[in-house]
């Protein structure tokens, strides 16, 4: 009776030091955990791009595994200090998965003396592990720290183009260490690099294999991937999926305003099944690629062959436009091979018309309530998009082949591989900029035609730029019911609100704005570059294609300057960027009498 008694007094007392500790505890680790990530991963920064002393590369060593010592420290200080622990595992699952993998590595090595991994690759694969793991606890901490900004009023607006600022300031860092390029690259072209990256665009102006080593080009590769879904939605998906804990109201509404949904439930969600989705399309795409040029036996080795096969998916499905071997895609084994273009091709597609058209046509659950209740239908958006999006790729393919057959397609043999190659740069041309035809041999009348496809660009929710199908649709709508004298504009048995409308013109009006103040000042600091020139690269930048006449390599860092704040506001939307720099009016309450101006 003494023993219980003594224990359940003990447990008493403890409980009470947990209820008035915890919180300091967790501030005073939550302050220490963003201090040893920082210092960890700038560590991790120095080991891969700098050239480093064997004494140095020790010490960063050492403060890996004291960071991991740390963290492991961490976990356990949390799990006694939590009043509900059955709970807390639950919601740190993955940490514990992490720590008690590394438990077992320590060991079997120092007790045990076995390695589990090889012993001559040990070292690499074990750095890489940690590393890693880093990168996990980084985005979840990130995606936990989000939480606080709430004090701080900052908006979704602000909260998304600080992210891709985050972002690209990250990647020119990474891409000025010496380890990233093979001769050094000035201030000027590592941030447009990083920027077009991070940005999905595409356009360079240095050689990707030639300037980039391999840790580069990796850099590169990571930009794209973090760019095509916003850094904020890897850190969301870390937060929410792999430690199952919440994600504030502030937050759920950034997502929302990101993915472009219409209902907050649906945030989450659908962030949820883009990082699925992402990841069977894109491991779909290299496994392809893989197979064709194993097949072609175009590349040496088999590592080789993985990473091109690598790059060029996450470069296609995110619409980025990256490529590693110069001339886009004519000296791959591409033109005129069937397989591999269609690869590209539907990788792009998909990536263009947006996670939620995905999700609404071929998610298994949708479809099978489709085929149970008739009456259910595609959404509205989805069919929108997809209209919108198979009568460019249309019209623009019968264009293309008219104008182009004694043109850049005239060396190309047989009607269908002209019909086909067509297809090709259409899909291609609207938001990645791949192309497998020289685009400076084009008529003027085709650049014309790519310019109007660019600038439509792909669809919500996607990883292209431009003002979006839906945006060409409700402003094509509304011209049509103005014409015909209408006063309301409808689709589906639906009306579209004439908020829609206007918001739809603001973007259209504000993108040409945006495009034709650049081209401006782009002739003005670059006075020798022709317009057509001009009006391309800066239209290319802003929806954030990629397709390049190949001429902003050779200019000033005031044109790529210019290009670079392009590619960032296109990436980020101007209507957001708007809403960023403004603030909140509350309309006054009296109203004013309408005026009536003569128009046309």
């Amino acid at each position: 009776m003494l023993f219980f008694g003594n224990h359940d007094e003990y447990n008493g007392k403890a409980r009470i030091h947990i209820v008035n500790n915890k919180d300091r505890i967790q501030r005073t680790l939550r302050l220490c955990s963003l201090v040893i990530s920082i210092v960890t991963i700038a560590c991790i920064f120095c080991y891969h791009g700098l050239y480093i002393t064997p004494f140095v590369k020790n010490l960063i060593r050492w403060i890996i595994h004291l960071s991991l010592f740390f963290y492991v420290a961490k976990y356990f200080v949390l799990f006694y200090y939590s009043l509900h622990r059955k709970e807390h595992l639950k919601q740190s699952w993955f940490e514990f998965l992490i720590i008690l993998v590394l438990i077992i590595q320590f060991i079997s090595i120092n007790v045990f003396h076995i390695d589990i991994v090889d012993a001559h690759n040990f070292e690499n694969i074990y750095l890489i592990f940690i590393q890693f793991y880093f990168l996990i606890i980084v985005l979840m901490e990130l995606a936990k720290a989000s939480s606080s900004l709430g004090k701080y009023h900052l908006s979704p607006p602000i909260l998304m183009v600080a992210s891709f600022l985050f972002l690209i300031a990250i990647g020119t860092i990474l891409l000025l260490m010496p380890r990233m390029t093979t001769q050094g690259i000035s201030f000027i072209d590592a941030l447009f690099t990083a920027t077009s990256a991070s940005c999905i665009t595409g356009l360079t102006v240095v050689s990707t294999p030639e300037c980039f080593t391999f840790k580069g080009q990796v850099v590169i590769l990571v930009l794209i991937q973090l760019g095509g879904m916003s850094i904020l939605s890897f850190a969301t998906f870390f937060s929410t999926f792999l430690s199952r804990s919440l994600v504030g109201l502030r937050y759920q509404y950034m997502i929302r305003d990101m993915m472009s949904t219409d209902r907050l439930s649906d945030s989450v969600g659908l962030l949820r099944s883009i990082v699925l989705t992402t990841f069977i399309i894109e491991a779909a795409g290299v496994a392809f690629l893989f197979t064709y040029w194993k097949s072609t036996g175009f590349f040496l080795s088999d590592k080789q062959n993985l990473f091109f096969s690598i790059f060029y998916t996450v470069s296609a499905f995110n619409n980025g436009g990256f490529v590693l071997i110069d001339d886009s895609l004519l000296n791959l084994g591409v033109p005129g091979s069937y397989f591999p273009q269609m690869v590209i091709m539907m990788l792009v597609f998909l990536g263009g018309i947006g996670f939620v058209t995905i999700r609404d046509f071929f998610s298994y659950r949708y479809i099978r309530e489709r085929n149970k209740y008739h009456w259910k239908s595609l959404m509205p958006q989805t069919k929108i998009v997809l209209y919108v999006t198979f009568t460019i790729i249309i019209i623009g393919t019968f264009l293309f082949f008219l104008i182009e057959y004694n043109g850049v397609l005239k060396d190309i043999d047989g009607f269908g591989n002209k019909i086909f190659t067509s297809v090709f740069q259409i899909v291609t041309c609207r938001t990645s900029g791949f192309n497998v035809l020289d685009i400076n041999m084009m008529h003027v009348s085709t650049i014309i035609l790519i310019l109007v496809a660019i600038f439509i660009g792909g669809s919500p929710s996607s990883t292209g730029g431009g003002i979006k199908t839906t945006t060409l649709f409700i402003v094509f709508k509304s011209v049509v019911a103005t014409v015909k004298g209408k006063k309301d504009i409808e689709f589906g048995h639906r009306a579209i609100s004439p908020s829609m409308v206007e918001k739809a013109t603001t973007i259209i009006m504000m993108s040409a704005t945006f495009i034709l103040i650049s081209c401006f000042l782009l002739t003005v600091v670059q006075p020798d570059v022709q317009l057509l020139h001009a009006l391309f690269e800066t239209s290319s930048a802003f929806t954030t294609c990629g397709l390049s006449t190949g001429e902003c390599a050779n200019w000033n860092w005031m044109a790529k300057l210019i290009l670079t704040i392009n590619m960032y506001c296109g990436r980020i939307g101007t209507l957001t960027m708007a809403f960023a720099l403004t603030r909140h009016r509350i309309e006054s309450p009296h109203q004013y009498p309408d005026l009536y101006i003569m128009l046309g």
